[in-house]
C-alpha cells in the first residue's frame, strides 16, 4: 500500500472520526497507526497493509458493520486495489479487536489503541470524558484505576504501558488523598 492509498484511506475515515462519541477525534486514527507501527517494528511477518487498515479503522467498528457501510466501506477499499482476503481480515478483526484480539496484527493494534488511553494522556481523555459524565472525584479515581489495570497482548505493548501505568495508579491515589484531605468526615 503506498502512500496515496494510505492518504486516501485517512480521508475517508475522516467523518467516520469526528467526535460524536464526544471523546474521539481523527488524530485518533493517526496516533493509532504510529502506535501500531513502534509495536511491530520488531516483530517479523506482519502484514503492515493489514496492521495500517485494523490502526486507522479502529474504533470505527459500529459504523463499518453496520448495514450497508461495511459495503461501502468494502467498495471504497476494493477500489483501491486492497485485496478481498486484507478486508475480509480488517472487518473480522475490528470486530474482536478490543475483546479478542487473534492475529499478530490485531494484537498489537489493540494495544497500540489501550496506549492512549494509559499515562497523563489517558488520565486527560479519562477526566475530560468523566465531566461528560457527570462523575464525582472518587468515581474519576476508580475510573482511572480501572484504566491502568487493562491487560495488554503484546511485550512491546506492556513495556510501554507500565510505566503509564505507575503514574495513573500515582495520580488515583493522590487524587483520593487530596479528596479526602478537605472532604466532610467519614
Amino acid at each position: 500500500m503506498n502512500d496515496e492509498t494510505r492518504r486516501r484511506i485517512f480521508e475517508y475515515v475522516r467523518p467516520l472520526a469526528v467526535g460524536l462519541d464526544g471523546v474521539t477525534n481523527y488524530g485518533d486514527a493517526a496516533r493509532a497507526v504510529a502506535a501500531a507501527e513502534n509495536l511491530a517494528a520488531k516483530i517479523p511477518g506482519v502484514d503492515r497493509d493489514l496492521l495500517f487498515l485494523l490502526a486507522v479503522f479502529s474504533g470505527q467498528e459500529k459504523w463499518v458493520s453496520r448495514m450497508g457501510h461495511g459495503s461501502r466501506t468494502e467498495i471504497f477499499l476494493e477500489s483501491l486495489g486492497i485485496a478481498r482476503g486484507t478486508i475480509a481480515a480488517l472487518l473480522r478483526g475490528l470486530a474482536r479487536l478490543a475483546t479478542a484480539p487473534k492475529t499478530p496484527e490485531e494484537r498489537i493494534v489493540h494495544d497500540a489503541v489501550l496506549l492512549d488511553s494509559m499515562g497523563a494522556y489517558g488520565i486527560a481523555r479519562l477526566l475530560a470524558e468523566a465531566y461528560r459524565e457527570r462523575l464525582d472525584v472518587l468515581e474519576m479515581a476508580a475510573a482511572i484505576e480501572e484504566a491502568a489495570a487493562q491487560t495488554f497482548q503484546t511485550e512491546a505493548g506492556q513495556a510501554l504501558a507500565e510505566p503509564r501505568r505507575q503514574a495513573m495508579r500515582a495520580f488515583a491515589a493522590r487524587l483520593r488523598q487530596e479528596h479526602a484531605e478537605f472532604g466532610p468526615p467519614p
